[in-house]
C-alpha cells in the first residue's frame, strides 16, 4: 500500500511540473522575438461581415523585434504605408491574458484605436494569434496569425 502512495505522489508531482505546452495548449505568455504577424481576417460589427485573405479591404502585417520594437505595413490598392514604434506587454492581476501596447513613433495614422492617439492595443490570444481591440469602439475586428 505504501508503494502505491509513493507512486501516486510521484505522478502528481511530475504532472504539476508540466507546462501547458506539454499538453498541446497554446501559451498566452508573450515572448519578444523576431516575429511576423499577418492580417488574416477583417470583420465588421454586423454578423457574417468577415472577410479573409485577398478579399479584405487592405493587406497588413506587423514585424516584432526582440528589442521590443515593431514595423507595421499596410497595403491598400498597391499603396504601401508603414509605421514604426515600440511594444510594451501589459498584464492585469485579474486577467490571465497579455496585451500588447504599441506606441507609434512614425505612421501614427495606422494606429487602430478608439482615441485617435498614437497607441494601439492588441490581445495576445496564443503563441500564433493576436487580435486588435479596435472593435471595442466600432472599429473593425482584426485578427493576425504568426507566420514566422
Amino acid at each position: 500500500m505504501r508503494n502505491y502512495v509513493i507512486y501516486i505522489l510521484l505522478i502528481v508531482t511530475l504532472a504539476s511540473c508540466a507546462s501547458d505546452d506539454d499538453y498541446g495548449l497554446a501559451s498566452t505568455l508573450f515572448v519578444f522575438s523576431e516575429q511576423k504577424w499577418v492580417l488574416t481576417q477583417l470583420s465588421g460589427s454586423f454578423q457574417n461581415s468577415e472577410t479573409k485573405g485577398e478579399d479584405m479591404e487592405w493587406q497588413e502585417y506587423y514585424i516584432f523585434s526582440p528589442e521590443g520594437t515593431f514595423v507595421k505595413s499596410r497595403t491598400v490598392e498597391e499603396e504601401v504605408m508603414e509605421a514604426t514604434g515600440s511594444i510594451e506587454v501589459l498584464e492585469y492581476d485579474d486577467d490571465p491574458n497579455h496585451y500588447l501596447e504599441l506606441t507609434f513613433e512614425t505612421g501614427k495614422e495606422l494606429a487602430g484605436n478608439c482615441t485617435g492617439d498614437n497607441k494601439e492595443i492588441l490581445i495576445y490570444r496564443s503563441s500564433t494569434e493576436i487580435s486588435s481591440l479596435w472593435m471595442a469602439c466600432d472599429g473593425p475586428g482584426l485578427d493576425y496569425q504568426l507566420v514566422k
